[in-house]
């Protein structure tokens, strides 16, 4: 089996664990990589280097903690916890960790290690990666979060597994236990326990807010909490909750236990919040012992505003129609008028008892800060409890982008009032400086918008994808306006393959319009990538399909092949306003920060700039695999007078022709097209032709655009 197949089964199977993933890779890669155990405690012993037990390091020492990033450079790390009280302030992880290397804070005697501290956060992870907590004990009175993880902007917060902890009697952490905000991805808590956290109806037991993805919450127990248990915020989705015990006791803790939130309370409106559609919700069991409250097993709800674009602020009529409509008509209202596609809730398997008022509910109220918001003079719970997706199937993989053709807008106008000071104008996307001066423009080839940035600033949008592979291909289409100012790069963008250290390769276009490739810190300009043809804003108005203005789109396509034994990408480009990749500078193994390590390193972070360059970017896609490659013919079948030619290893969206000759040596001018087509979403292609009888024999071949 190769490595590629291995990743689509961990992305269809959510229950995998992905440290299972991880050490299957490993297997097939050759040997483990080297290990190193530490010992670290409430404080230090002996020479506290931590190289033993008896010399172990005082948690809170931060050399100790570099000494320990320095060897997650070449191998993995252990730190043995020993038992004692942990509460001499907050352990807190910066810029920690390495995409390749795992580095585990395990208990050496389970719930030996107990964490509390009285100030804010016990543990603080902050733009960290690749950690594994095992075996240790949060409470105390500390005032914010149990964990609050976070990137720290570029550098992601992912790969984070807490296994076997116990968060217990968090009495006063105001936002709760587990703190998953803006972007956080690829997140394992599994056979915890979550036990009397209740510091008021703002604390949650797991808190993800703002483009979370990749959460698998399994065997797992949650009881008591006075405010949602799980809560999955704005845009958060392809979460999976599975074989989890849901319990309240009280009225107190009469919440719903699963919730996808939305407070669109921002005044004035619309409302910058979203829901998140993909959830995996299976084999649970929801018991409430009071009857109070909103007793949800799963409930999607707004507060305020409409979001940009939807509406989720009824009138009691739209209320009565979902109310009391069939299946398919709240299917239909939910989609259209909300974004949450039922087909992608996979819900079955649970038990309820009876107490349980709604297993899928959806609620509006009253925003209490948006004095102006649209009311519309309803607000309560309706019963979505037949939506879901019951039949087995399982949640699909996340896409690897999301929102590549910048069709879902977030109309982000004025700051916003939580912590998402980076959240774009467009939806999944984050920007640097803050999201209200990325800019939009009709899309390009068909699509509805596209990005554009200011051409009086330096900016970035980037976002950090998923379920990468060594083999891959990213594709996009931009332009650059004539007006910008001074000289250099006035173009970039960036893939990193190691966000901790900045490794990555990075292309661009600077002010003559060449296009070049970092190696270092130098730009290597590729004539034989073309040059770039300015686009002109006839009236300065920003947009280039004005009368008088000339729109010169190009297409540039990066090929990354780090399974090779000496990893190197190939970049191709277009003429101008055509999808013809003309152009090709292949074999570059030129990087910033360091090269990607054979057969391991993977994509986890596009970036793209602009440098005081009015640039304009559309249909940006990402896909495993090698599109320099040509398609390879799987099967072929005669069927029904039909000639049926089926293959792969296309590149998805991409056109390809279908020429055919009665002559195979007749040279390739010579061959009619008789097809039009294009590689679905995996890259596989499948051509049907009649046959006639007593007609000569035909000759096929696929030209690609």
């Amino acid at each position: 089996m190769k490595t590629d197949s291995i990743t689509t089964v961990a992305g269809k199977w959510r229950g995998l664990c992905k440290w299972t993933v991880a050490a299957i890779l490993l297997c097939m890669a050759g040997a483990a990589p080297a290990q190193v155990n530490y010992w670290a405690a409430p404080a230090a012993a002996g020479t506290g280097d931590g190289s033993s037990q008896a010399n172990a390091a005082a948690y809170l020492n931060s050399s100790f903690w570099s000494t320990v990033q320095s060897h997650l450079q070449t191998g993995n790390v252990n730190v043995n916890l020993l038992n004692g009280n942990y509460n001499s302030g907050t352990l807190t992880f910066t810029d920690m960790g390495n995409p390749l290397h795992l580095l585990t804070l395990q208990s050496v005697n389970l719930y030996g290690p107990v964490f509390s501290t009285t100030g804010n956060t016990i543990i603080n992870i902050v733009g960290s990666q690749n950690i594994k907590f095992y075996g240790i004990i949060l409470n105390g009175p500390c005032s914010s979060w149990g964990i609050d993880c976070q990137p720290d902007y570029l550098k992601s917060c992912r790969n984070l597994e807490i296994s076997y902890c116990q968060f217990l009697n968090l009495t006063n952490a105001y936002y709760g236990a587990i703190g998953l905000v803006n972007g956080v991805r690829d997140i394992t808590v599994d056979n915890c326990s979550f036990t009397n956290i209740t510091s008021g109806g703002h604390a949650h037991m797991i808190y993800a807010s703002h483009d979370i993805v990749d959460v698998l919450v399994s065997h797992c127990t949650f009881t008591d909490c006075e405010a949602d248990y799980v809560r999955f915020r704005d845009d958060s989705e392809y979460c999976v909750v599975d074989h989890c015990t849901f319990v309240s006791t009280t009225s107190a803790t009469s919440y719903p236990f699963i919730t996808s939130p939305l407070y669109n309370d921002t005044d004035p409106g619309p409302g910058d919040e979203f829901f998140g559609t993909c959830f995996q919700i299976i084999s649970n069991s929801f018991t409430y012992n009071i009857s109070a409250g909103t007793r949800a097993a799963l409930q999607f709800s707004d507060s305020g505003y409409d979001p940009q674009g939807y509406h989720c602020a009824l009138t009691p009529s739209q209320a009565s129609q979902l109310s009391g409509g069939t299946t398919s008509f709240k299917q239909s209202f939910l989609q259209t008028n909300m974004g949450i596609v039922a087909s992608g809730i996979k819900m079955f398997g649970n038990t309820y008892n009876s107490a349980v008022t709604y297993q899928v509910a959806y609620t509006y109220s009253y925003a209490t800060s948006a004095t102006n918001a649209p009311q519309n003079g309803w607000q309560g719970t309706i019963d979505l409890s037949a939506l879901p997706d019951s039949s087995g199937a399982l949640l699909g993989p996340t896409p690897v982008i999301r929102n590549g053709n910048f069709d879902r807008q977030g109309l982000l106008d004025l700051p916003v009032t939580s912590s998402t000071p980076n959240e774009c104008l467009f939806q999944t996307w984050f920007a640097n400086p803050k999201y209200a001066d990325i800019l939009s423009h009709p899309g390009f080839s068909g699509t509805t918008n596209a990005m554009r940035f200011d051409r009086t600033k330096n900016q970035y949008i980037y976002q950090w994808i998923s379920n990468p592979t060594p083999t891959w291909t990213m594709d996009f289409l931009f332009a650059i306006g004539s007006a910008f100012t001074g000289t250099g790069v006035k173009f970039q963008v960036d893939v990193f393959h190691n966000d901790i250290t900045g490794g990555k390769v990075s292309a661009g276009v600077d002010n003559l319009g060449r296009f070049g490739i970092y190696n270092g810190g130098t730009f290597t300009v590729l004539p034989e990538l073309g040059t770039v043809l300015f686009s002109v804003d006839n009236n300065g108005n920003g947009y280039y399909n004005d009368p008088g203005d000339i729109l010169n789109v190009y297409r540039l396509r990066i090929v990354g092949n780090y399974a090779a034994s000496t990893p190197y990408v190939s970049i191709y480009t277009s003429s101008a306003n055509s999808m013809a990749l003309n152009h090709q500078s292949l074999g570059r193994t030129c990087w910033v920060s360091g090269a990607p390590v054979v057969g391991s390193s993977v994509p986890g972070t596009i970036v793209f700039y602009n440098y005081t360059a009015p640039v304009v970017v559309d249909q940006v896609a990402f896909v495993a695999g090698l599109a320099e490659q040509p398609p390879v013919i799987s099967s072929v079948s005669f069927r029904n007078r039909n000639f049926i030619l089926s293959g792969t290893n296309g590149f998805a969206g991409d056109t390809y022709y279908v020429l055919t000759s009665t002559n195979l040596a007749l040279p390739s001018g010579g061959w009619m097209r008789g097809a039009t087509n294009m590689f679905d979403q995996t890259g596989s292609f499948s051509i049907t032709n009649s046959v006639l009888p007593g007609a000569p024999p035909m000759f096929c071949r696929l030209q690609l655009q």
